[in-house]
């Protein structure tokens, strides 16, 4: 199976380089933005274990014992606290699966565009070499 006639020429290869730059352009984009975002969850976990325990700091006396109000406050800022833990968690996991992912897709792109390039000067050679033995009749300057 063979390219298309309207993926041949100077332009269409320009176009199919310049869509491979973007996308790996896109890929680091989207890795930063995942950084920012887990770094923005870890402040907000640490952030939320500080009032949990801000929170939890009561006056131990037994004045509150038995208070559904103590009680349940007790139990919102554990429940705030649990709630940070597992924002932390999260955003561990998205570092350590989705960023290895994308560091594989990555290499995996620019691998294939680097390869693209050296088939396509291959390929660009044999039709200069083969041109030359046939003779000059042929236009080489991909030109549209």
């Amino acid at each position: 199976m063979g390219f298309s006639s309207n993926l041949q020429g100077k332009s269409a290869h320009e176009a199919l380089l310049s869509r491979q730059d973007a996308e790996l352009r896109l890929l680091d984009s989207m890795k930063r933005c995942i950084l920012s975002k887990v770094r923005c969850d870890r402040d907000y976990a640490v952030a939320l274990g500080s009032v949990a325990t801000q929170g939890l700091k009561m006056d131990r006396g037994d004045e509150l014992q038995g208070s559904l109000v103590a009680s349940t406050w007790k139990t919102m800022m554990e429940e705030l606290d649990t709630t940070g833990k597992l924002i932390k968690q999260n955003a561990d996991t998205i570092e350590s699966k989705l960023l290895d992912t994308l560091n594989s897709l990555y290499a995996e792109k620019r691998k294939v565009r680097k390869a693209y390039q050296e088939e396509h000067a291959r390929i660009l050679q044999q039709f200069t070499h083969v041109s030359g033995i046939f003779g000059s009749g042929v236009n080489l300057d991909w030109t549209e």
